[in-house]
């Protein structure tokens, strides 16, 4: 016997005394007490939902304290996931190819001459090179972006990975200013006087790390993919 929407209705009723944030938790915890629930129904139990779900969740998962215990480590458990798979995609392109294109490209800026047209030029360069893997990751997993009140954990731990070069580059811009700024005096230095070389390479660092992001992306989705299958 299938629960019908008015169980599953209550069922839902009960999980709003839950604070779980990410969907992808929600759900899983809503289908592991919703098919407890139906096993039990099964077994000939035909006490209510929210008795039956009551005596669930103390069961499975040590009562309301532990429902919110599990989300809160399913959570973190994804965080360390992500980083850690974030790291290995960056590890992973960091490999013969990466090294000859980071050494040509310093190469060739160490024969162009620093003024403001090349800072202007490596400038614009970094500026897409920041902000490609969140536009990216936007339009990728743009799916699975929640309208509700739920967040989705794949989105908001992903698309966050992918705004680190965007917010790397805003702060190597003000970065240099700010003990200026504060002091209320000119910089000693102007920023398109950076040797190009140094642009190079940070130019090359981002690239690389996008890959990285995009990498990361297209596992995200496999993954829930497979998951969905």
């Amino acid at each position: 016997m299938s629960l019908n929407y008015w169980d599953l209705d209550s069922i839902r009723d009960r999980m709003k005394n839950y604070d779980i944030k990410y969907m992808e938790i929600y759900d899983e915890i809503f289908d592991h007490i919703s098919s407890a629930i139906e096993e039990k129904q099964n077994e000939g139990d035909t006490r209510k939902i929210p008795v039956i779900f009551d005596e669930v969740v103390e069961i499975h998962f040590g009562g309301y304290q532990g429902v919110e215990q599990l989300a809160k480590t399913q959570e973190a458990d994804y965080r360390q996931k992500i980083r850690k798979r974030i790291w290995a995609n960056f590890m992973h392109y960091i490999n013969f190819n990466s090294f000859i294109f980071t050494v040509l490209l310093v190469l060739l800026s160490l024969m162009i001459p620093a003024g403001k047209l090349t800072f202007g030029v490596i400038a614009c360069m970094l500026f897409i090179t920041a902000y490609s893997p969140a536009l990216y990751v936007y339009f990728k997993l743009r799916r699975i972006k929640p309208t509700g009140e739920k967040k989705s954990l794949v989105y908001s731990q992903t698309i966050r990975r992918a705004n680190l070069p965007a917010l790397l580059f805003y702060w190597a811009l003000w970065i240099p200013r700010l003990p200026y700024l504060i002091m209320d005096k000119d910089m000693p230095y102007k920023l398109y006087n950076i040797q190009p070389a140094i642009l190079a390479f940070l130019l090359a660092l981002m690239l690389i790390y996008n890959f990285s992001c995009i990498r990361l992306c297209k596992q995200e989705l496999e993954q829930i993919s497979f998951a969905k299958n």
